[in-house]
């Protein structure tokens, strides 16, 4: 009942919730600091005196060789044992004593360092620390970089610049990369509004850059010319790619593109007159969304047969209405039968129902799902006979 591990273990609770930093930081720590002991009852000293009266004297010799821990103690009268002195707090007697009895010397001293200097060059965030406490306590040890780094971005807020072109003596481009999440939280604090773009929220795919007006590496599309006429535009060349905004300004003269999810049937894909393929790279097909005049040639998208290559001709067909799938339909699925395979359970697509699939499509799908033709059936684009591929082809010539 009275045990000094029990008035420590309470203690380092609070201090792992961060409650004494909190209350240090807003004014509302005092000492000394009174830790309540459980009560006893009357019931207790009777049944139990002699037990409670050798944790009583226990505890009172541990706390006496504690520097800065006292023992408040009272009087009480119980009608069964008559007038007897108790426990009924523990007082640490200072800031300094309260660690030294956790441990947590190094740790806090650490932090209030910390603490004055972010106050010392960011007096005007002075909350900011109240609200990043184990921030600051992960970020140890790096603080007067993080803050080299918010010093700049607050003199010149967006650069312009890629990482590894900004002048910050003694800062490399890697620390920043590596630091973006505590650099995140500073510069939201630091800087003015207006050079926050807060449509960029993700630290991944270059949010960072995007959200504080840094230049970055922009995805890129890969696409071939399957008609040799187009290559002229390009000394012949015929594997291409460009960055998506490059991409959104090619002007050919097109009249169909294809978009594939394999590399080798990328690769392998035959010549096609007034066409392309474009390199899908799954649901990065997201990229297209922008190429506006997508919208003005004939679209067809060929896929894995399983749930996510369905998944993805409907959000491709979001974007684009008129795409039209290649491949994708039962009768390659009959004819591939050699070519079945699984789909790892994990990976299957959650969506009951896909918007933007044809009613055959949707068939499709349905049965993919209900295991109709076998359970988790995938048929990977890559393995389905190249002569289908080659028929499809002139079939959608002669219909185009």
């Amino acid at each position: 009942m009275f045990e000094i591990k029990t008035v420590r273990e309470k203690l380092l609770r609070q201090w792992r919730r961060y409650d004494f930093h909190r209350r240090w930081l807003n004014g509302s720590l005092e000492f000394p600091l009174q830790i309540s002991l459980p009560k006893i009852t009357d019931r207790q000293l009777l049944h139990s005196f002699v037990d409670l009266q050798t944790q009583v004297i226990r505890f009172r010799q541990v706390c006496e060789r504690l520097p800065g821990i006292e023992i408040i103690e009272k009087e009480f009268s119980f009608s069964s044992m008559g007038r007897q002195r108790i426990p009924v707090a523990v007082a640490v007697m200072s800031m300094e004593d309260l660690c030294r009895f956790l441990g947590q010397k190094v740790s806090w001293d650490n932090f209030v360092n910390d603490v004055a200097l972010l106050r010392c060059f960011f007096p005007e965030s002075d909350r900011w620390p109240g609200d990043n406490i184990s921030l600051i306590e992960e970020y140890h040890g790096v603080w007067p970089q993080l803050i080299h780094v918010c010093r700049y971005f607050m003199a010149m807020p967006r650069p312009g610049l890629y990482l590894r072109q900004l002048d910050i003596v003694g800062i490399d481009s890697k620390f920043i990369e590596r630091h973006k999440r505590v650099l995140r939280q500073l510069l939201d604090c630091l800087l003015p509004q207006e050079c926050i773009d807060f449509r960029y929220s993700q630290l991944t795919h270059s949010g960072f850059e995007q959200r504080y007006g840094l230049l970055h590496e922009k995805p890129v599309i890969r696409f071939r010319l399957l008609d040799p006429g187009l290559r002229q535009y390009f000394c012949d060349m015929r594997d291409l790619s460009a960055p998506v905004d490059e991409f959104v300004a090619l002007e050919l003269p097109l009249s169909t593109v294809y978009i594939t999810e394999n590399k080798v049937n990328f690769l392998a894909f035959p010549d096609v007159s007034n066409a392309i393929v474009i390199f899908g790279q799954g649901y990065g097909v997201q990229l297209l969304r922008s190429v506006t005049w997508l919208n003005n040639v004939r679209i067809f998208y060929w896929g894995d047969i399983d749930s996510n290559g369905f998944a993805i001709l409907s959000q491709l067909r979001s974007y684009f209405p008129h795409v039209k799938s290649l491949l994708m339909d039962e009768m390659t699925i009959l004819a591939s039968r050699d070519f079945w395979g699984d789909e790892p359970e994990k990976n299957i697509h959650s969506a009951g129902h896909l918007p933007f699939l044809t009613e055959q499509e949707q068939i499709v799908y349905q049965r993919i799902k209900t295991h109709y033709w076998k359970k988790y059936l995938r048929i990977e684009q890559e393995r389905i006979p190249f002569n289908l591929l080659i028929q499809a082809l002139l079939i959608n010539q002669i219909s185009g």
